[in-house]
């Protein structure tokens, strides 16, 4: 990892992984939270958790390989590692996990590979067909082709007016369009698989989950956490109000605060080291 240069409460730095570099955003001190943004996004949509989480938790946010200033090729398969290697450079033996929609399957994907290195796992808005049917469209093609004809203010126009990318305050809104006017679908000339997440696999995670949405998701968003919460055996669902799918920045208060109390009550659960 290059040395981070301060700017405000943010330290800024990178961490080297296969095929390139990952920059990564560091605030707060505490327990360690890593944080995953979801598609077309970078680390910048954490904004209001740095804010409100910071005082109580030591928060990491990367750019996510294929996106915002990451060097590191677009690779699905890869992102498990791509935490682990975070992790390391940082010198945490254990932390928590908090993923965003696609961050949120990459989150899930950690959990399933390296358990044991997780104090906590929260999903907001996680897509899980193998737990629900899908009913909802994302037109991946229709965006590829956009991109490949070099219409990037096409495709940002009509992702924009995605059910997924609706906001419900003023300030979400100008988050969004600030890190959307930045996306270069350089991870749609490389698409990807995303990690497979068999159901036998989530039954058996071991660690406390918090499956969240926004009351407004999507009807098969809010399913997805409601079926995770049944399936993982310490899960439990939550929806934030007055959110939709991006409910960390249409309502951070109720966010930061249902985080900040799963985390802190993972915390009195840990084991207390022997005198």
């Amino acid at each position: 990892m290059t040395a981070p240069s301060a700017g405000d409460a943010v330290c800024y730095g990178e961490v080297a992984v296969d095929g390139g570099r990952l920059p990564i955003a560091v605030a707060g001190e505490g327990a360690p939270l890593i944080l995953l943004h979801g598609w077309t996004l970078d680390h910048r949509m954490w904004a209001p958790q740095f804010e409100g989480l910071a005082g109580d938790f030591l928060c990491v946010a990367p750019d996510r390989r294929g996106c915002g200033r990451a060097t590191a090729p677009p690779d699905l398969a890869e992102e498990a590692a791509d935490v682990i290697a975070i992790a390391d450079a940082l010198g945490f033996e254990r932390f928590a996990l908090l993923g965003l929609s696609r961050g949120a399957t990459v989150a899930l994907d950690v959990a399933r590979r390296y358990g044991s290195r997780l104090t906590a796992l929260i999903v907001s808005g996680a897509p899980l067909p193998v737990l629900v049917p899908r009913d909802e469209v994302i037109d991946l093609e229709r965006f590829r082709a956009l991109a490949a004809a070099g219409d990037l203010e096409r495709l940002r126009a009509e992702w924009s007016r995605h059910p997924l990318m609706q906001t419900h305050t003023p300030s979400a809104r100008a988050l969004m369009r600030e890190i959307l006017a930045d996306y270069d679908a350089r991870d749609l000339a490389a698409p990807g698989e995303a990690p497979g997440l068999p159901h036998e696999s989530l039954r058996l995670l071991p660690m406390p989950v918090l499956s969240m949405t926004g009351e407004h998701d999507t009807p098969w968003r809010r399913a997805c956490a409601r079926a995770l919460a049944e399936v993982a055996p310490r899960a439990r669902a939550i929806e934030i109000p007055a959110a939709g799918h991006l409910a960390n920045a249409d309502n951070p208060a109720a966010f930061n605060a249902e985080v900040a109390r799963f985390l802190h009550s993972c915390t009195s659960l840990q084991p207390r080291p022997a005198p």
